[in-house]
């Protein structure tokens, strides 16, 4: 069954965690993490703690830009990193991350060609990431207040002042991509503006740009906001918490691809390489599919879901979907799309 999303975790000291395993010998006792709400919960850490006898420490965020800020701090607190396709080439050009070994990872094999061959967790010939969880943005919505669901329901303004958009660079993208631009993630500035001012017009129908799973569950919860675009996590915490919402693809969805990076430097190698071969398993993408609704790349998990789990979902789309997605891709003038994006959050209304 699905879990309730939670606070960060609060991990016993490793001293109580201590245990005897042979399959691989982790030197280090504990293992921080930045990720995601939804990618780090009790249903799987638990267990690998207790069958490595560490402590995973989690930190989450709730923006993309949140990571590379991290990271180009040289904040040498973390040791794996879930980082999203669009920053995956920045972040390697950087030097933030490690190459992955990936004689240490022989789950890596377990996922779909498709997504193994991915080029921008490259750098040639090199892996520096290992992708385990992908899916389509799209817009949960309170079923009792919303009869149909399209992308258009974010513009309508019958919902005024109970509508929400992530706070998220990537947002520029879905409503781009909604305005029908091709080319979203390198837009001319004649065209940013056509979608600042899209986005400005939108705001009267604004109750709040959100930045966690967490805020925004709150607002649809109470009832304060009935659309949004979203993630399928929060769709299904939603659902948990006996809320109706739905969720339905725009026309023109965006999709990301989340992959495990190694920070730079971490005094932790192996056990890194350890936690993504663990968290490459079928039986844990199975886990994190069921808490979060999250797509797996590792399609064997689906054998261990009841019959009929994946059906009308994009894992039953099969790898002609995948490849014929636009996932999210690096921004060449990311500087630019975060002016943009500012100056949307700033801009006054009547």
């Amino acid at each position: 069954m699905n879990q309730l999303p939670r606070a960060p975790r609060r991990v016993l000291a490793a001293s109580l965690l201590a245990l005897t395993f042979s399959a691989t010998t982790v030197s280090a006792q504990e293992l921080n993490i930045l990720t995601w709400e939804g990618y780090a919960e009790d249903a799987w850490i638990d267990q690998f703690e207790e069958e490595y006898g560490v402590a995973v420490n989690p930190t989450y965020v709730g923006s993309n830009d949140e990571y590379m800020a991290a990271l180009a701090a040289g904040d040498t607190r973390y040791d794996a990193v879930v980082i999203v396709s669009s920053l995956a080439q920045p972040a390697i050009k950087a030097g933030f991350v490690e190459p992955l070994d990936l004689s240490l990872i022989p789950n890596f094999e377990n996922i779909s060609p498709e997504f193994r061959k991915l080029e921008f967790l490259k750098d040639g010939d090199t892996q520096y990431g290992a992708p385990n969880f992908w899916d389509i943005q799209p817009v949960t919505y309170l079923a009792d207040e919303v009869a149909e669901c399209s992308f258009d329901v974010l513009f309508d303004e019958k919902y005024r002042g109970r509508i929400a958009m992530w706070d998220d660079v990537s947002t520029i993208g879905d409503v781009a991509s909604y305005m029908g631009f091709e080319n979203i993630w390198d837009l001319s500035d004649d065209e940013l503006e056509q979608v600042k001012q899209k986005m400005i017009e939108q705001k009267p129908l604004i109750r709040r740009y959100w930045s966690t799973g967490g805020e925004i569950i709150e607002l649809m919860t109470s009832g304060e906001v009935v659309a949004t675009n979203s993630w399928s996590y929060v769709t299904e915490a939603l659902k948990t918490e006996g809320v109706n919402a739905e969720q339905c693809a725009p026309e023109r969805p965006t999709a990301w691809v989340d992959s495990l990076f190694i920070v730079k430097g971490t005094k932790n190698l192996e056990l890194a390489h350890t936690f993504i071969d663990f968290m490459l398993r079928p039986e844990v993408a199975a886990k994190v599919y069921d808490v979060s609704g999250f797509s797996f790349t590792v399609r064997s998990a689906e054998e261990l879901l009841p019959e009929g789990t994946l059906d009308g979902t994009n894992l039953s789309e099969g790898p002609a979907f995948v490849e014929n997605l636009s996932f999210w891709g690096e921004i060449p003038r990311r500087g630019r799309y975060l002016e943009i994006w500012n100056e949307v959050k700033a801009a006054t209304v009547e």
